[in-house]
């Protein structure tokens, strides 16, 4: 993104016939598109800083001895931001150079008073060789930040300086070059150097959301490439590296659907139902919108508690649109319906109206399929309550489907049961909510996220935006040897426990946005979420 000026030295030798004298003189120019005009540096956009420069050689010899100057500044590009930015310069210098090229960079904020020229001096013939002896004019005060000399492929930091938008003065800059007398330079004709003036912020100590605010970019990568502006988002070292929020109340509200929803995390590896892989937005609606069944059944299935498999449970039917000819449940979130909803054993529904809170037509564009992941535990090795965040992570993406059960009356369903579901609308991890805490003081995360979900105590709940006090489903079923009616429920006796598919409980729905949604607007907080627009 940095542009950057170019000067280009050439050296040539020429001979003056009849004197017998030889004569090295150097062409010095700025060059644009190889035309020798003045060069007017196109500003640079660095986020809170810009810099900007002109031409200050003109086409004429340059002899030993002579010193050239390029000017250029530094000031404000918005009205807030903190940071570092850099000066570095890129020279391409011959060995046969040696020492000769003397580098110095001057800075003041008042150009007026403090400045640097040049005192230009007549040339010289001494010993069959021509020099001209410049001398350079320092006005004033300004400082100098850097002097040293250019040598072959330097790299040089010329200034790191510390910025606050807020007090930036605009500061002008002299870059001195003086091309040193050292007596014999025969070697040095015919050869050329050159140097390269960048700026660039090393550390934009903007905030996560200002910086936000600047990023032209998909929301998902926008977030990745600020990370670590927020203390909020953390990656959760699973295969995938996803990147999520964590913490009590974090700043992670995006207004969705006219209501607000928070962002869960930035979620890789995400497949979009035609097995193509992108990097993923995943947001939770904030309330929960009422407490129904997982999955009711008939009382001959299961004794009517219900069968814990995703891609035919009656709640998946509720979220999602292709089910309108179901008596009950019927697409009713999706198409912002009223009707009849399970919310008990033995397909007992009750009344439920969504024609406020489903989803409109404008949300549903900013949302594509995904392929969810439906696993449970193996129940030959995990009982319910000893896994832990990252096992659930594992698990949840196993083969293992929620049968696993000896013959008994709650294990008669007979479904073809899947470990993986294509859709738009589901419901949170047990993962999820093990990844959102951010420990205490008592209990660090990580000791959190090792300890079984089971045995939380406060130490790793109350710093968990995801933990709400009541019943939460999730999308994670539970294999057990007598059961295949259990699903996780996050909160329900214990913190990570299981419960009977067709109890009613918190149903919050969960949604991957579209990969090229963008964050138009706001600061994440609740009282200015984020805005998403498609790009």
């Amino acid at each position: 993104m940095n542009k950057k000026i170019t000067i280009l030295v050439i050296i040539i030798c020429t001979l003056v016939v009849g004197l017998g004298v030889s004569l090295a003189y150097f062409a010095a120019n700025n060059s644009n598109n190889g035309n020798e005009t003045n060069l007017n540096i196109t500003t640079e956009e660095l986020g809170s800083i810009l810099w900007e420069g002109t031409k200050v050689f003109t086409s004429y010899d340059l002899l030993p001895g002579q010193i050239g100057i390029q000017e250029f500044t530094i000031e404000k590009n918005s009205d807030n931001g903190i940071g570092i930015y850099e000066i570095d310069l890129a020279g391409v210098l011959p060995e046969e150079f040696g020492t000769d090229i003397e580098i110095s960079l001057y800075k003041t904020t008042e150009p007026e008073t403090n400045n640097v020229t040049v005192n230009v001096a007549d040339p010289t013939l001494e010993n069959e060789t021509i020099y001209q002896e410049d001398n350079l004019n320092i006005t004033g005060t300004p400082e100098l930040v850097y002097q040293g000399t250019l040598t072959n492929n330097s790299q040089i930091i010329l200034e790191q300086a510390d910025f606050d938008v807020t007090t930036l003065e605009k500061n002008s800059y002299y870059l001195v070059y003086h091309y040193k007398n050292n007596g014999n330079q025969d070697n040095q004709q015919g050869l050329t150097f050159s140097g390269t003036i960048s700026v660039r912020i090393i550390n934009e100590k903007m905030s996560f959301s200002e910086a936000l605010a600047l990023c032209d970019d998909t929301a998902s990568n926008c977030m990745i490439k600020n990370a670590e502006k927020s203390n909020e988002l953390v990656y959760d070292e699973t295969a995938d590296n996803n990147l999520r929020y964590i913490g009590a109340d974090p700043n992670n509200y995006v207004s969705f659907n006219n209501e607000l929803w928070r962002i869960i995390g930035v979620m890789n590896n995400i497949d979009d139902g035609i097995e193509r892989k992108e990097t993923r937005l995943k947001i939770i609606r904030n309330e929960s919108i009422g407490d129904y069944s997982w999955d009711s059944s008939d009382s001959t299935i299961n004794e009517g508690f219900g069968i814990n498999e995703w891609s035919q449970s009656d709640i998946m039917k509720l979220l999602n649109p292709g089910y309108e000819t179901e008596l009950i449940g019927n697409s009713l979130y999706y198409y912002r319906g009223s009707g009849m909803c399970y919310s008990g054993v033995n397909n007992e529904s009750a009344a439920c109206d969504f024609s406020s809170i489903g989803l409109l037509d404008d949300s549903k564009a900013l949302i594509k399929n995904a392929l969810w992941n439906t696993g449970a535990n193996n129940g030959s090795l995990y009982s319910y309550n000893n896994i832990n965040t990252s096992t659930f992570y594992e698990l949840e993406r196993s083969n293992n489907s929620g049968k696993y059960c000896f013959s008994t009356t709650l294990c008669n369903d007979t479904v073809t049961r899947q470990t993986s579901w294509i859709g738009l609308v589901g419901l949170m991890y047990s993962s999820d909510y093990g990844y959102a805490t951010g420990g205490s003081s008592n209990k660090s995360r990580s000791e959190c996220i090792s300890e079984y979900l089971y045995s939380w105590n406060n130490d790793c709940t109350d710093n968990n935006w995801l933990y709400k006090n009541t019943f939460q489903w999730t999308l994670t079923p539970f294999a057990t040897p007598s059961h295949t009616c259990r699903v996780y429920c996050v909160n329900c006796r214990n913190n990570s426990d299981t419960d009977d598919a067709y109890m009613s409980h918190s149903i919050t729905p969960v949604v991957y946005l579209s990969s090229d949604v963008r964050i138009s607007g706001g600061t994440g907080s609740s009282g200015d979420p984020f805005t998403l627009t498609v790009s």
